[in-house]
């Protein structure tokens, strides 16, 4: 297997569990109404965006040349997902595909600047 084709595993796997942890804290933060329900869809928008651009500098720093392709093919797997699963539960429209725009320019730029970190040293 390619090692282009690890990093996308491996970044997507870690973008799946970091989302996974953040929804069970935030759920937790909710239940025990420690946050409103109006905040919980800022923190929600916020902390999903710092994932996706986290991931794309690590992704960047994982790839030699190119970093926007890289994030721009980590963004094409993830958008798959999220549309694959959009159709099984009936929940795609043009917010979701607002959202799917936003998450692949916030990975493709984090990927741009991980590669950038990764020349410099």
């Amino acid at each position: 297997m390619s090692l282009s084709i690890k990093n996308i595993i491996k970044s997507t796997i870690l973008i799946i569990i970091s989302l996974f942890i953040s929804s069970i804290i935030l759920g937790l933060l909710y239940y025990f109404d420690l946050i409103s329900n109006n905040a919980i869809k800022y923190i929600k928008m916020f902390l999903s965006i710092m994932i996706f651009f986290i991931n794309g500098v690590y992704i960047g720093r994982k790839t030699n040349t190119k970093g926007y392709l890289s994030g721009l093919k980590l963004s094409l797997v993830i958008i798959i997902l999220f549309i694959i699963l959009g159709i099984i539960f009936n929940n795609i429209n043009l917010v979701k595909i607002i959202y799917y725009i936003i998450i692949t320019t916030c990975i493709t730029f984090g990927s741009m600047i991980g590669i950038n970190k990764n020349n410099s040293k």
